[in-house]
């Protein structure tokens, strides 16, 4: 993967996170598990989390909602 391209979707993730989409996070990440390695994907995620470390989505940091939201998503697939 590009550096390019990781970027693009740190931006898209960083951009998902502080408008608190969970509809889009849940379908970047079902786009991600397809076509993105999971070494990359974890870098995609360190570094978002990085860019957003000082950002607040509500009353909580955007970090943390990220976090819950992630894995409210991986629970739920469990279930399935």
């Amino acid at each position: 993967m590009t550096d390019l391209l990781r970027l693009k979707l740190i931006l898209i993730l960083c951009s998902i996170v502080v408008n608190k989409d969970k509809e889009k996070l849940k379908e970047f990440v079902k786009i991600c598990s397809r076509h993105v390695t999971d070494p990359d994907f974890n870098k995609i995620m360190r570094k978002s989390l990085r860019v957003l470390e000082t950002q607040r989505c509500g009353s909580e940091s955007c970090p943390d909602w990220l976090m819950n939201h992630l894995f409210d998503l991986y629970k739920s697939t469990e279930e399935d």
